[in-house]
């Protein structure tokens, strides 16, 4: 791939980044503030994005069955992302935007249909998108070093998500900040469109079907292993990222612009580490660096459980942000690993079946993870915030997401390194036979 072409492809990762980062970050906030009277309950908050994320999960291994299967003119890919990032900005824009002032059942109603119709058009738009990886960029190693280059648009739109989101909101309130936001994600989602051309002998058609599909995948021993910690890997940053603004605004007294800032420090963080993260990649292997991850993000995780405690001697404020930024070292590679990952699963799954199915990898990836991160959402605001409190009288719920992302963290890192077989030189060995 031309440099160009890298750069246009990945930028659409700002757009991804920026939409959901804003929403699972905010909404929340937006809707069941700690300290005053919002538009829904803390309870319903959380089965609103359950709702969301089900729908999400079901649409994506049926939006990547059309997309392998498609024989569009223009590409399996391509028309999916061009006509459906309007109408998935579009209904970003209006989560913002309730219908009643004060809480309502109508608010909860309203923002569980436009928060099901930003996860569907999500999914249109991302699962082809994502599965344009594996076919324009056949080497492994090129794999990495585009995965980095988006992990790097990615962490541009996670900083726009935390620190412009907060600025934007203290100062002009949530409907401004949603109004631009889309702007920015808009443009960004029609970048790739911009150099990205299918390969014309990748456009085939599969033997299986939508069944048949899902049941070889359920089979790959790697998917599988792979899918399970990832799965319990993103349950702890879901509930790490919902929280942050209330550990902000609750543990540590700030504004919304200061938790927006504290966000964006992960991400500045996330963005210094990556060339590192890519190098170590390059040298010792995706499996590896995955598996460590695991290890040291579950040490970021325990240090939250100190955040604004009393009795600690030294400074609160500074000691949140430092263990906020710290947490951007393993995340830089969370953002970076994954997707190479499932682009090599998609070339040992070619090579044993004969059959190009990276849409189906990667909705199933979406189907699965939108479920967890649905679950987790309704767990951390409907069980912990709910029943353990969020405010500054009582923020044990705040706390407890800690401990409990530290153990799922520990049992992703048991998994994958026992079940994940897949070494690099077998890639190599594959893409050699496809070729």
């Amino acid at each position: 791939m031309k440099i160009k072409e890298k750069f246009f492809y990945s930028s659409g990762y700002l757009a991804i980044a920026l939409t959901t980062q804003t929403v699972v970050t905010w909404y929340a906030y937006f809707y069941a503030p700690p300290e005053k009277e919002g538009f829904i309950s803390v309870a319903l908050v959380g089965y609103v994005l359950l709702i969301g994320r089900i729908i999400d999960a079901v649409a994506d291994p049926l939006i990547a069955y059309w997309s392998d299967n498609s024989t569009n003119r223009k590409g399996r890919r391509i028309p999916f992302i061009k006509y459906g990032s309007l109408p998935l900005v579009l209904s970003f824009v209006l989560i913002w935007f309730p219908l009643v002032e004060g809480q309502s059942l109508i608010n909860f109603y309203y923002l569980a249909f436009m928060m099901s119709a930003f996860f569907f058009f999500f999914t249109v738009v991302v699962a082809p998108y994502l599965a344009l990886l594996p076919e324009i960029t056949p080497d492994p190693d090129e794999r990495a070093t585009v995965s980095t280059i988006q992990s790097v648009f990615n962490i541009l739109g996670l900083l726009l998500s935390s620190v412009a989101a907060g600025f934007l909101i203290e100062r002009y309130g949530f409907k401004v900040m949603g109004l631009f936001l889309g702007i920015i994600a808009l443009v960004f989602f029609y970048m790739p469109l911009v150099t990205s051309r299918e390969k014309r002998h990748i456009r085939q058609e599969t033997d299986l079907s939508f069944l048949e599909n899902i049941l070889q995948l359920i089979k790959n021993r790697n998917y599988i292993f792979y899918q399970i910690a990832n799965l319990l890997l993103w349950f702890g940053i879901n509930m790490l990222t919902i929280s942050v603004p209330y550990i902000g605004s609750v543990l540590m007294g700030m504004s919304e612009s200061g938790s927006g800032l504290l966000l964006g420090g992960t991400f500045i963080t996330a963005i210094l580490f990556s060339p590192l993260v890519l190098k170590v990649v390059h040298q010792f292997g995706k499996k590896k660096i995955f598996a460590i991850t695991m290890i040291l993000f579950s040490v970021c995780l325990a240090l939250v459980y100190l955040i604004g405690r009393p009795w600690l001697f030294f400074d609160q404020t500074w000691f949140g942000y430092l263990v906020i930024a710290l947490a951007g070292i393993p995340i830089s590679a969370i953002f970076i690993i994954p997707n190479a990952i499932i682009a090599d699963l998609t070339d040992e799954d070619a090579y044993n079946s004969g059959q190009r199915r990276e849409a189906m990898f990667f909705g199933m990836q979406g189907l699965f993870s939108k479920m967890i991160m649905g679950i987790s959402s309704w767990f951390t605001l409907s069980v912990l915030f709910n029943y353990f409190g969020y405010t500054a009288a009582n923020p044990s719920g705040i706390y407890l997401t800690a401990p409990v992302a530290v153990v799922l963290n520990l049992l992703a890192f048991f998994i994958f390194s026992r079940g994940y077989k897949l070494e690099e030189s077998k890639v190599r060995e594959f893409r050699n036979e496809l070729r």
